[in-house]
């Protein structure tokens, strides 16, 4: 995206986020998004030169969100280990309450649109922001595993979010046995 005017970038993803929950995904164009924006398509190709540029960056605004969200949950924790699964729990349970984000990573309709956020480096760059606060002082408390690269504990993280976004557990059936279950898979791999 080249620099724009704040207010244009504004309306442009407002557009896009309403299409994307009126028609779907992939069923949305640059033209329906231009047409809700009240903007040329060629105006619309000056900001995002394509229909993934477009998702990625609409997504994004979704995921800070939600990185807002989460952030503010996990004031209330000091350990890294229990911000690493409540952060995790918190997305569990926003996720599908973010109509465009449950379309993304929660249901089986547009898995093209998770491939896109995924190649994007998208997903790396908001698990970064979000986990570097529990990475560095974990680390600064010599906590991390030293085979654990922030990259792979991103990648890890994302993994289980999306067994449990798109596969419901059989057994998992409250919030305790499903913070019992995240605190089992993810410190032991993640910390000391």
């Amino acid at each position: 995206m080249i620099d724009a005017k704040p207010d244009q970038v504004v309306s442009i993803l407002a557009a896009a986020r309403r299409c994307y929950l009126a028609n779907g995904i992939s069923a949305t164009g640059m033209k329906d998004v231009a047409a809700s924006a009240d903007l040329a398509r060629s105006t619309l190709y000056r900001y995002f030169p394509g229909r993934d540029d477009l998702l990625v960056a609409t997504i994004m605004e979704e995921m800070i969100e939600l990185n807002d969200c989460i952030r503010k949950r996990l004031a209330r924790y000091p350990h890294p280990a229990d911000q690493v699964v409540e952060g995790l729990l918190v997305a569990i349970k926003e996720i599908p309450r973010r109509p465009l984000l449950h379309a993304v990573f929660a249901s089986e309709g547009d898995s093209r649109a998770r491939r896109v956020i995924w190649s994007s480096g998208a997903i790396v760059s908001f698990g970064e922001e979000l986990m570097d606060h529990v990475i560095q002082p974990a680390r600064d408390a010599d906590l991390l595993q030293d085979a654990v690269r922030p990259e792979i504990l991103i990648e890890w993280v994302y993994r289980l979010l999306l067994s449990f976004l798109t596969l419901p557990s059989n057994w998992v059936k409250s919030d305790v046995q499903l913070r019992a279950t995240l605190h089992a898979l993810l410190v032991p791999v993640l910390l000391k």
